[in-house]
């Protein structure tokens, strides 16, 4: 898509740059994208997101960098992958909002749904610590960095008493191995 002319001396340059970027950062051709919107039709958060599916893939074509990291969107993506399996061109959306993600905490932006942020970043740290998902320890550093200590100690307490949530992390076979992907991830910011 070469510069279109709108106005006598006045030229619209496409998003090119965000386009690359977000292209090169999720793998995912989103220039490819028609706007077909088969991926926002089995979107399980659509009724609750501000943007649908198609819409963020749009945004990013257009360039609306503000309204993306500004959507209540990025935070809600349950990363089903609904949207990839839908598409005709195989985009998946959840990989681009994983990059919009980043985005928007590496700019420090005030998220539309402010626990989200806190949550996202205790279970990419309790990954990082123990190999996979030790739901105690994500809870622990959730409610350390929301100060909700005690919103919901009822259901924590009878999710212990039915055996849901271990007190000691399984053990990774190469936890060495996982943190190395996480050091790799922080060296290309």
């Amino acid at each position: 898509m070469e510069n279109a002319v709108l106005a006598k001396g006045t030229t619209f340059q496409p998003a090119a740059n965000l386009v690359k970027i977000i292209e090169k950062e999720s793998g995912q051709p989103i220039s490819r994208c028609y706007q077909c919107k088969k991926c926002s039709a089995g979107c399980p958060v659509a009724p609750m997101a501000d943007l649908h599916t198609n819409e963020v893939i749009r945004l990013v074509q257009i360039g609306d960098t503000e309204r993306l990291l500004n959507s209540n969107r990025i935070w809600l993506c349950l990363s089903c992958k609904t949207c990839q399996a839908r598409c005709p061109n195989g985009i998946d959306t959840s990989a681009v909002i994983d990059v919009l993600k980043g985005m928007a905490l590496e700019q420090s932006r005030k998220p539309a749904e402010a626990k989200i942020p806190a949550f996202y970043k205790s279970f990419m740290d309790a990954v990082n610590m123990t190999g996979r998902l030790y739901e105690l320890g994500m809870i622990g550093l959730y409610k350390m960095r929301t100060k909700t200590y005690t919103e919901d100690m009822g259901l924590g307490i009878e999710m212990i008493k039915r055996g849901k949530l271990k007190f000691l992390p399984e053990k990774v076979k190469n936890l060495n191995q996982v943190k190395e992907i996480f050091r790799k991830g922080r060296e290309k910011k």
